[in-house]
């Protein structure tokens, strides 16, 4: 299978043969955006737009696999030991890539969830509670005292499990963790100083799914 190319912050669109369902991002409010550009992380503002980014051919297999049209490459970071202790038991997000790369692509449930709500989410929450509305701000204390959003990830082998996307309120980056974090590690074959890539996608029920996996292949038999 060719790489799948894609632009920089932009949704790579696979091709309408890997998939006949059109209706999967119903639950998302980006239907007339798939081919919009996702906003440019600050610090990335200043690069090279016409770069031109490929999705790995592991990757695409699974986001087709799982009945995805559509993927994105969130970022590509250098495990840190916390990342593989089992007393941390957790994968650290930085808040630049929450906000820039995730953060774009959710739901105003899933912000709230996973306590990515801005200060302009805050506002409409307010201005909702004065006009009679529900508001996000109970859905975000439920997420929370739920532990976050839960959201599928998988490794690069294709074995996945249900984990949660939280942010702390501290340090505001945000982590996926959860009671199979130590499996998903286990499985993933991910030591301290590896180079991975998180992608992101939704699976053929809407729901939003993450892929990470090292860079270079392992040649593991599993």
């Amino acid at each position: 299978m060719a790489p799948h190319s894609l632009l920089p912050f932009s949704f790579s669109l696979l091709s309408s043969a890997t998939s006949s369902k059109t209706d999967i991002l119903e639950t998302l409010d980006l239907i007339s955006k798939l081919s919009a550009p996702l906003p440019i992380p600050k610090q990335a503002a200043a690069a090279d737009e016409t770069k031109v980014e490929d999705m790995p051919e592991w990757v695409a297999k699974l986001v087709v696999d799982k009945g995805a049209t559509l993927a994105w490459k969130v970022m590509e970071k250098e495990i840190y030991a916390s990342d593989v202790s089992d007393q941390q038991n957790r994968f650290l997000i930085k808040k630049q890539i929450a906000e820039g790369r995730i953060r774009p692509a959710m739901t105003g449930d899933e912000i709230a969830a996973a306590n990515l709500m801005s200060s302009d989410d805050f506002t409409t929450s307010k201005r909702r509670r004065l006009s009679g509305g529900a508001g996000e701000i109970g859905e975000r204390k439920e997420g929370r005292e739920h532990g976050g959003l839960p959201v599928m990830v998988y490794t690069r082998y294709g074995w996945g499990c249900l984990l949660h996307l939280t942010r702390w309120d501290a340090s505001k980056a945000s982590v996926l963790k959860g009671g199979n974090y130590r499996e998903f590690h286990r499985r993933s074959f991910l030591a301290a100083g590896d180079v991975v890539e998180m992608w992101g996608f939704r699976d053929g029920h809407g729901k939003l799914c993450f892929i990470i996996g090292n860079k270079i292949d392992l040649q593991i038999s599993l």
